[in-house]
């Protein structure tokens, strides 16, 4: 489900090359959608290295694909890197030069994972939870395109958001290629206490083609329930594969993993690795590379506290470190441990 970019070096345009130990440099298997390979790294005119790569949705047809843009950069030895932590979530775009990479992160973290979920209809296995399942590839459809289709997601407490992103799904859309005609249309509620309602988006008027729309809010609101209102929909089923919040909550932050293990299997291009679970704690980002000053590569994954990382070069050792994250932040990270 996933593949990477990797990179070879040579002191000459026509080589020979040397090929990077620490590939893949752009890789993210885990969070909403997955890719960052088949990409071209570029610098800004500020002069901030970006990598563009490709994502897999992959549901509709095999080719079809989303762009990813990650922070990117070289290190004082020459390394390439391009930072996917959190790359599903909100990053600033600077207008200077920036030198640290973690500082494009806003910090907003998603609150909408796993909440309940209403809507005005479904079809078949098109359920609603799968609006907040965080997996791009599972959707919601309604049983029509009308403007009587709606979302109701019930964050289970009041959050500070800051952020909406609508990712639309394209189920029988019977649209090939690229069309004037298509465009969303729809509008972003919140509430209290699900009766009285506010607006706080309004796309009622857009003419654009917005499949994977994120709009920020211009001022935070402190809300409980959050409601999508269909205005217009291109295709003949209003289908989403999620409808993911940003924000932040006052609570607390999941406690430090701890207990981290990294065995290398017989096949030493594999590990397996597994932590004790955090307190608190909704998902992880765990770290790993050549080098225990340089864990440039990362992985994101909910709930679970094991996962088999396949992307190893079989000659260097590995070192790896996790942080755990939910609605109110991130954890201190843990320390460095080498692989077995």
């Amino acid at each position: 489900n996933v593949y990477g970019d990797g990179v070879y070096t040579s002191h000459k345009p026509l080589g020979p090359f040397t090929y990077a130990e620490y590939n893949p440099f752009s890789y993210k298997p885990g969070g909403f959608i997955t890719g960052a390979g088949h990409g071209s790294t570029i610098s800004d005119p500020n002069g901030n290295w970006w990598h563009f790569g490709t994502m897999v949705v992959g549901v509709n047809y095999y080719f079809e694909r989303r762009i990813g843009m990650f922070p990117a950069g070289f290190d004082k030895d020459g390394e390439l890197y391009a930072s996917t932590a959190y790359g599903d979530y909100p990053h600033y775009i600077p207008s200077e030069k920036k030198n640290v990479k973690d500082d494009l992160f806003t910090g907003w973290m998603l609150l909408s994972y796993n909440k309940p979920v209403e809507a005005s209809s479904f079809i078949g296995d098109f359920r609603t939870d799968n609006i907040t399942d965080e997996n791009v590839k599972t959707v919601w459809t309604a049983k029509s395109n009308s403007s009587d289709e709606w979302i109701k997601i019930d964050l289970k407490k009041k959050y500070d958001i800051r952020a909406v992103q609508v990712n639309y799904s394209d189920y029988k859309s019977d649209i090939f290629g690229k069309r004037d005609t298509i465009y969303h249309q729809y509008l972003i509620d919140g509430s209290d206490d699900g009766r009285q309602w506010k607006i706080l988006i309004d796309k009622s008027s857009n003419l654009k083609d917005v499949p994977n729309d994120y709009t920020e809010l211009s001022v935070s609101q402190n809300i409980r329930y959050i409601r999508f209102t269909n205005v217009h929909h291109p295709t003949p089923y209003l289908s989403i594969s999620d409808l993911r919040i940003f924000g932040s909550g006052t609570g607390l932050k999941p406690t430090t993993p701890v207990n981290i293990r990294a065995l290398r299997n017989n096949d030493r291009r594999t590990a397996q690795l597994s932590w004790s679970p955090a307190g608190n704690a909704q998902g992880y980002v765990f770290y790993f590379g050549i080098d225990p000053e340089k864990l440039y590569n990362s992985v994101m994954v909910y709930r679970d506290s094991i996962y088999q990382l396949n992307s190893l070069n079989v000659n260097p050792d590995y070192y790896f470190a996790v942080e755990a994250f939910n609605e109110n932040g991130i954890s201190a990270r843990s320390a460095v441990v080498k692989s077995q």
